[in-house]
């Protein structure tokens, strides 16, 4: 499981890494995949994503 997960962050940032306009089709596709990407991640383990951190003001911190 947990090669799964590291393997899932690694595609999560090629996903979000890239400067994409988000008026252009290609920004809506990864946006797409990425949201399939985390629900797949949330299927096969039964939790949230930890290494999506949403809305944080400040340094990220890890749980």
């Amino acid at each position: 499981m947990d090669r799964f997960v590291a393997a899932t962050e690694e595609l999560h940032k090629a996903i979000v890494k890239p400067f994409i306009s988000p008026h252009c089709d290609h920004y809506r596709a990864t946006r797409v995949l990425h949201e399939v990407l985390l629900k797949a991640v949330r299927d096969v383990t039964g939790k949230e994503v930890g290494f999506i951190q949403w809305c944080t003001t400040g340094p990220v911190q890890k749980i």
